[in-house]
């Protein structure tokens, strides 16, 4: 990820794949060099984690410069309850869908040519996997462990 300063103003994102089209009858070695970057004002932005924080909007601003350095910069704001809800309610179906698959995975074990102990075994863990959707948080769910 880069970005490039043009009169004074950031243009970002940035690549060097658009130096190529903005400059195209200037001849470029395939490998870009850091100097060659420096004369076209072109410098490399690092990549920071994005927040995950269903409670709020985030989006990606323009980077900060910190001791000579370009940093991705995420921008955070309050969602609002509607927001929030949509985002519960999109996660909680999610969960269902991985314990769906789950479940169906472990189908076989309760068949009945299956031993007994090892069918129970199975049987809590499967009792475990449907109880997953009463836990109050859809973003921090505890998952059972396989038998």
């Amino acid at each position: 990820m880069y970005l490039r300063i043009k009169n004074n103003e950031i243009n970002y994102p940035y690549s060097l794949q658009k130096l190529r089209e903005d400059y195209q009858n200037t001849s470029f070695p395939s490998e870009i060099t850091e100097s060659l970057m420096n004369q076209y004002n072109i410098f490399e932005v690092r990549i920071t984690p994005k927040p995950n924080d269903y409670t709020k909007n985030i989006v990606e601003g323009t980077p900060l410069l910190i001791d000579g350095l370009y940093y991705q910069n995420w921008q955070q704001t309050d969602a609002s309850t509607s927001e929030i809800n949509q985002r519960i309610e999109t996660k909680w179906q999610e969960i269902r869908e991985i314990r769906n698959g789950l479940l169906l995975e472990c189908d076989w074990t309760q068949l009945s040519d299956i031993p007994i102990e090892t069918k129970n075994n199975w049987q809590s863990y499967r009792q475990q996997l449907r109880d997953v959707t009463n836990q109050l948080n859809p973003f921090s769910i505890v998952w059972p462990v396989k038998p």
